[in-house]
């Protein structure tokens, strides 16, 4: 008798075991994909941000190089959106890090990059802006003519921003074709679209990486 229920109580314990098992595996699994889906979500409004202050650049940037020239205004709001920019870029590729930590590595999303520092493309172009601004407003000027050497740079800016531009309304096609933008949004967390757009963004900001932005004869 004490050997049967000794044996039984034995089962009991292993199956409490895996009872316990189970249920932290599930809860685990409950606590990454929720953390997970977060980082989605926040990952989802800067891609948006990107985006729009893309679109916004553009606009600027094609108007600019038209009439050959920019007013300190314009200029002033290229440096901001580039500062915002820049600041989204590296919160994702922070974002995109936590993804990987916290998934399982078969199942995960792959940005195969070394250069990923070094990309900071909207940093630079910050950096440029910031340094054109103050040379014209030392020289008490309205607007900077754009030629030689700047006019070279905002050629460089307006096609980056058009690729990126081209890049998300390919994507969309592609991939959100029909989705109101609610549906969108659940679209990109679900199926971490945010990592392939900004693998996007990479692939494109990196080849204008070796650009000289003409910061230094910005500031002479």
């Amino acid at each position: 008798m004490w050997k049967k229920l000794k044996k039984s109580d034995i089962i009991t314990g292993l199956i409490c075991i895996l009872i316990v098992s189970i249920v932290g595996n599930i809860y685990s699994i409950y606590k990454i994909e929720n953390y997970k889906y977060r980082i989605g979500q926040e990952s989802y409004i800067k891609i948006q941000d990107i985006k729009q202050r893309n679109e916004s650049n553009m606009e600027i940037l094609n108007k600019s190089i038209d009439s050959k020239n920019i007013r300190n205004e314009e200029i002033l709001k290229l440096y901001k959106n580039y500062d915002v920019m820049s600041s989204d870029i590296i919160e994702l590729w922070q974002q995109y890090s936590e993804y990987k930590d916290n998934s399982i590595t078969l199942l995960s999303k792959k940005i195969d990059t070394n250069k990923i520092i070094q990309n900071d493309i909207n940093g630079k172009i910050k950096e440029y802006m910031y340094s054109t601004l103050t040379k014209e407003m030392k020289n008490e000027k309205s607007k900077l003519i754009l030629k030689d050497d700047n006019l070279m740079c905002f050629e460089a800016m307006d096609e980056m921003s058009k690729k990126i531009y081209d890049y998300f309304n390919e994507f969309d096609a592609e991939k959100l074709k029909g989705c109101s933008d609610k549906d969108k949004e659940k679209k990109i967390i679900k199926n971490n679209y945010w990592i392939d757009m900004l693998n996007g963004i990479y692939c494109i900001s990196d080849d204008y990486a070796d650009i000289q932005w003409n910061i230094e004869s910005a500031e002479n």
